[in-house]
């Protein structure tokens, strides 16, 4: 097959290569092999290092942050911390360097946002400040240039957020709105493609009911959300944080209300219902994610038989899904984990 630039391809385009049947992606203007022939990743839609941020573990609440080698199984290793007030509950996104954590903190919603670099280690630092305060794990996306916060809580007790903000990934500075979702949402999943974003069930009030609708916005164009589909499976996307995604697909695994094991997944440029994609090791709910162009990893969570804490991270192939494979260890167990990576994985 020729390596020519192609006529209309999106930068994230994946292809099987007849002729040496390995899949490759599209960027810089030609076809890399998935493997092994990656350019430099600061410039490139495929991500080699995930992120996991905070934890919740009923004792204690900690602002850790650990990451791994998507492309390599192995236990996470420390990268540093959030800012202190802020351990768990919160959002994130990221663009191909830098990413977003925003909202969050025990007990009362916060408006913060902090940043730091994926491919470097250290602390968080101050980035800016949403239009609102938000906790219960408000939803994020993103592109390369645009980050965007949808939903959230105010209230530990009331309702749902519907609104939604944005910033430029590389200005330090405050958020501006965006527009509103079709239904408010908190504890829901997110994910995009380089163009749309996604967010998936989540729930209004009762934090042990979820919702069934998927809505998705266009990054780039300020507006209102619009609704996608429902979620075809078994799983309400009541969990925060548990979906993945390459160029064109995304994943969404965990949640509840129940503690599930269920992977359901939808085509991105396309409307439409979720379908059944495979199992997690483990049931449970609230766990982080990110990915690659062709893996998706969950970290941490919370499951109920017996009710325990996990630090397990797992990850399955986007193309093919089935069932997860054990991937390593957190080094912190806990749940309302949140996930991004260098890729536009789980976001």
């Amino acid at each position: 097959m020729s390596n020519q630039p192609p006529i209309g391809v999106p930068q994230g385009a994946i292809r099987l290569n007849t002729d040496s049947q390995k899949l490759e992606f599209y960027a810089q203007d030609r076809w890399y092999e998935m493997a092994t022939d990656t350019p430099n990743l600061g410039d490139s839609p495929v991500g080699v290092r995930g992120l996991f941020f905070g934890e919740f573990d009923d004792s204690s609440n900690t602002p850790t942050i650990d990451y791994v080698t998507i492309s390599s199984q192995g236990n996470a290793t420390d990268y540093g911390d959030l800012i202190n007030s802020v351990q768990f509950y919160g959002g994130v996104n990221s663009s191909h360097r830098r990413w977003i954590y925003f909202g969050g903190a025990p007990g009362h919603p916060t408006n913060q946002m902090q940043f730091g670099e994926i491919a470097t280690t250290g602390n968080g630092t101050d980035f800016g400040d949403l239009t609102q305060s938000t906790h219960y794990n408000p939803s994020g996306v993103g592109n390369r240039t645009r980050g965007v916060r949808m939903g959230g809580s105010v209230d530990p007790s009331g309702g749902a957020q519907n609104n939604m903000d944005y910033w430029a990934y590389d200005t330090l500075g405050n958020a501006v709105d965006f527009g509103d979702l079709v239904a408010a949402k908190r504890f829901a999943m997110s994910a995009n493609s380089p163009t749309r974003g996604m967010i998936y069930g989540g729930s209004f009030t009762n934090p042990t009911i979820g919702d069934n609708i998927i809505q998705f916005i266009t990054i780039a164009s300020t507006g209102n959300a619009e609704t996608f589909g429902d979620i075809g499976s078994d799983n309400k996307g009541f969990g925060g944080n548990g979906a993945c995604c390459n160029a064109t697909r995304a994943l969404f695994g965990g949640g509840g209300p129940s503690y599930k094991t269920i992977v359901s997944t939808v085509q991105m440029a396309t409307t439409g219902n979720s379908y059944d994609f495979g199992d997690l090791t483990v049931a449970r709910n609230y766990p982080g994610s990110t990915a690659s162009a062709t893996r998706a990893v969950w970290g941490g969570g919370y499951y109920t038989s017996p009710a325990t804490y996990v630090n397990i991270i797992d990850y399955m192939s986007i193309a093919t899904g089935g069932n997860a494979v054990d991937f390593g260890d957190r080094s912190v167990a806990g749940s309302y984990v949140s996930g991004c990576s260098n890729g536009h994985g789980g976001l």
